[in-house]
């Protein structure tokens, strides 16, 4: 048979050989068009399994539903008895770390204390470091109590008895402290610890960690004469480099006026204020010497 269109002459067969290459080319053209979508899809696929994925391995990045906001922000506050609070690690059995929801009555005091502590920070710094503070009632790890601790983006502070030395002036400095630890984990090229520990005497090592000094009975808290030509503030500034640090960061953010004489008598003392406000400079130059004075001279104005 020949198929005829004008001058053009086709056989069947070559007619067939035409229509079997343009349905060749349409299910070339399908398969590609298909082949493209799957690709689109799997790659959509492979972008939601790794979003999910981020999900799940920052979970703790969210509040919880049971948990209960104190302030929102700049940071949120919230209290909580969810073991899910603590990074992972510290729930195994040797460190067990362990918290209690604090009760509603204490929600004002937690306001009052950390709503004009946070305010002493530039609102992008904090937000940079800091995802959480937790409140608590009771805050435990490696079998000792503790007033607070820092994981990597989150403050946990114990809110107790005001008779039992929980006040205001504690609760606060307990924050810079622990604030002071992220801080320092994060930025470590903003503190010379060669020079840091220059001040130290010759023979001097620190015991190891807070838990070692407390377990030592080596935790002593108050200010302590004997230990300042040294250059340690307090008995407890002496279990590592860290709690050294945190002891000054925590007496010049809470405005405790007193390290200001205290460095004018003890040059080991002067030389590490100046290696903490310098580290602190470095986060942000609004943090200089006469702010910190000033923050002291606010301190004192507001003492009932």
């Amino acid at each position: 048979m020949v198929i005829r269109w004008g001058s053009n002459t086709l056989s069947m067969r070559k007619w067939r050989s035409v229509c079997h290459a343009c349905s060749s080319g349409q299910a070339w053209l399908l398969n590609q068009h298909r082949a493209i979508i799957s690709r689109e899809i799997c790659k959509r696929a492979i972008y939601l399994a790794a979003f999910l994925l981020i999900l799940v391995c920052q979970s703790d990045r969210f509040t919880q539903a049971d948990d209960v906001t104190v302030i929102a922000a700049p940071i949120p506050v919230v209290t909580s008895d969810r073991a899910g609070i603590f990074p992972q690690s510290w729930l195994k059995p040797s460190i067990a770390a362990s918290g209690g929801e604090l009760p509603a009555a204490e929600f004002e005091r937690v306001q009052r204390i950390l709503i004009p502590a946070l305010a002493k920070y530039p609102e992008a710094l904090l937000k940079q470091h800091l995802r959480t503070i937790y409140v608590l009632s009771e805050l435990k790890y490696s079998g000792v109590i503790t007033s607070g601790t820092n994981s990597r983006n989150a403050v946990y502070l114990k809110i107790g008895d005001v008779n039992k030395g929980f006040t205001d002036a504690h609760n606060e400095a307990v924050l810079h402290a622990e604030l002071s630890s992220i801080l320092l984990r994060n930025q470590p090229k903003f503190l010379d610890e060669n020079a840091w520990k220059s001040v130290n005497p010759p023979d001097f090592k620190y015991l190891g960690s807070g838990v070692d000094a407390v377990k030592q009975k080596k935790a002593g808290l108050k200010l302590d004469e004997r230990l300042h030509e040294q250059g340690f503030l307090k008995e407890y500034a002496q279990s590592n480099l860290e709690n050294d640090f945190n002891a000054f960061a925590a007496m010049i953010f809470a405005g405790d006026g007193s390290i200001w004489p205290i460095a004018e008598k003890h040059a080991a003392i002067r030389k590490k204020l100046d290696l903490t406000i310098g580290f602190y400079h470095q986060l942000d130059p609004v943090f200089t010497e006469d702010y910190f004075r000033k923050l002291g001279a606010s301190a004192v104005t507001t003492q009932p």
